[in-house]
């Protein structure tokens, strides 16, 4: 549970905790608090070898932190989720989901400095910008809406409505679509990024509790981890329909997928795992090639920008794992000040 302490807030919970749950608790616990101010600098998280030359961010579900490992860690807000990146890479995007906003930070500076803000719906936890840049999307995950942001002015415009609980969103190659996981609902909402609306709903065959989200290369498929039964669901972006499915782990939470488009890696939170998944033969019929173990439980992980490496969020064990993409083993795990509940991972080059 949720508990006040005498100087912030602590996160406490059972290893058997379900990890969609969490935002539940924040929401219960949490206030309204100002995203105006600059923020706090912390110890800086380590940064390993392996990964030297990359820019690798972590957020902090617990703290509130964002940490940029090996340079800084700085206190955000009470609480935040996922992080985002503008189309010209110059803005990092994070979601405060117990002050239910969305900030962005320059880029480049020697912390993260003082944030843009908006306020959005309710438990706001994942972003994407549109290709232009002109617009974000944020999706609601305690409601059923994804919020509309002009990028520019930090104006919200409007909310979209779609099934209950969205929680991942992708853009389409081509920039014109996005795809929502929503998890409430079992069904993949369609946006129309030009115009902002719901173009297209895509029922899941239930029971199931569409999470995580992948396009393939081309944008063809689309693939969405079932937090409800472990399964990798395959959609046909063209038709509109799922079209298959493939066992991962159990309670299976954010993808990532490698920049040659020829796999994905799924984050397992209750089976301690990260599912290597093969698109090369077929992408319409992915195949689990190997399961690696990780400690704690993953629920963010992200490849870096050459895909020699993957860095996994474990929540529950406080730390972060380095898959090496070629032999496919855990070569470093990080841990370190302000890492009690790393969430999610965004990585890109250079420092």
């Amino acid at each position: 549970m949720w508990r006040q302490g005498q100087s912030r807030w602590v996160f406490r919970a059972p290893l058997a905790a379900l990890l969609p749950f969490a935002l539940a608790l924040v929401a219960g616990c949490s206030t309204h608090s100002s995203a105006s101010a600059a923020p706090t600098a912390l110890p800086s998280v380590p940064l390993p070898a392996a990964l030297k030359g990359y820019s690798v961010y972590v957020t902090d579900l617990s703290t509130g932190n964002v940490a940029l490992l090996g340079a800084y860690t700085v206190h955000v807000a009470q609480s935040v989720h996922g992080l985002g990146l503008s189309s010209d890479r110059r803005t990092l995007y994070v979601t405060d989901v117990a002050a239910n906003r969305v900030d962005g930070f320059a880029l480049g500076a020697p912390d993260l400095g003082r944030p843009q803000s908006a306020a959005v719906g309710m438990q706001p936890v994942h972003v994407v910008s549109s290709r232009d840049g002109r617009l974000l999307f944020v999706t609601n995950f305690a409601g059923a809406s994804v919020s509309v942001v002009d990028a520019t002015t930090w104006r919200h415009i409007k909310d979209i409505t779609v099934p209950a609980r969205p929680h991942s969103i992708v853009l389409a190659p081509d920039g014109k679509l996005a795809y929502v996981s929503c998890y409430g609902g079992a069904a993949i909402a369609v946006l129309d990024t030009e115009r902002a609306t719901l173009i297209a709903t895509i029922p899941v065959p239930g029971p199931a509790e569409p999470y995580g989200l992948a396009l393939s290369r081309d944008g063809r498929w689309l693939y969405a981890s079932d937090n409800f039964s472990g399964r990798l669901i395959v959609l046909d972006t063209l038709m509109r329909r799922v079209v298959g499915s493939v066992p991962v782990g159990v309670r299976p939470a954010l993808i990532a997928r490698s920049p040659d488009g020829l796999t994905l890696y799924v984050a397992n939170g209750q089976s301690h795992s990260v599912s290597v998944v093969d698109l090369a033969r077929d992408p319409a019929h992915p195949a689990v090639r190997k399961t690696v173990a990780v400690d704690g439980y993953p629920h963010g992980l992200a490849v870096t920008p050459d895909g020699h490496y993957i860095v996994v969020a474990n929540t529950i064990s406080k730390n972060l794992s380095v898959i090496d993409a070629a032999t496919e083993l855990v070569v470093a795990t990080i841990s370190g000040p302000g890492l009690q509940y790393p969430n999610d991972v965004l990585i890109t080059s250079g420092r």
